[in-house]
């Protein structure tokens, strides 16, 4: 017994040269995709972490014998952030060994904006009370890093990298 179907076979045959165009197709859609978001990422992003690389790795030297130098000082610095309307107060208590304020010294904040460069600023703290130096900045919301240096007479005596949120 024969069984009637009411199939008839209609249009084009998928044929060799056809999936040869659509695999074409197919890939090079997905290799123009990829050039975009690759010139884009490069063209927003350089991947540099410092301006002078090269200069950075030959100071790293003095960098060590900076850091064996505060170490040795005993200092102890605690930052403390307080928000008020649209700056951002942050204050630096410096203590020495024996636990007594530090004073005269030249503070300074650099703030850096993890993703880019250009939100990046600096201030200038000033001595609100002996061993306490305290300045405002306003920051955009988000993650930051604060790089606090302690300088007397225009040498640096202590750095410390912090970071900080934003809400």
């Amino acid at each position: 017994m024969k069984e009637e179907s009411d199939y008839r076979p209609g249009g084009r045959p998928l044929t060799g040269r056809t999936v040869l165009a659509m695999l074409a197709a197919f890939f090079g859609v997905m290799l123009l995709a990829n050039f975009i978001m690759a010139r884009q990422a490069i063209k927003t992003f350089s991947g540099l972490d410092t301006n002078n690389p090269y200069d950075t790795g030959l100071a790293y030297n003095n960098e060590i014998a900076a850091a064996k130098a505060q170490a040795a000082l005993g200092w102890s610095v605690e930052l403390t952030r307080t928000p008020g309307g649209s700056a951002t107060q942050l204050t630096a208590t410096v203590k020495d060994k024996a636990g007594q304020p530090v004073t005269g010294l030249d503070v300074s904040m650099h703030f850096f904006y993890p993703a880019t460069s250009k939100f990046d600023r600096e201030i200038v703290a000033g001595a609100v009370a002996d061993g306490i130096y305290s300045g405002a900045a306003e920051l955009p919301p988000g993650r930051w890093d604060v790089e606090l240096n302690l300088k007397r007479n225009g040498e640096r005596q202590f750095r410390s990298r912090n970071s900080l949120t934003i809400e």
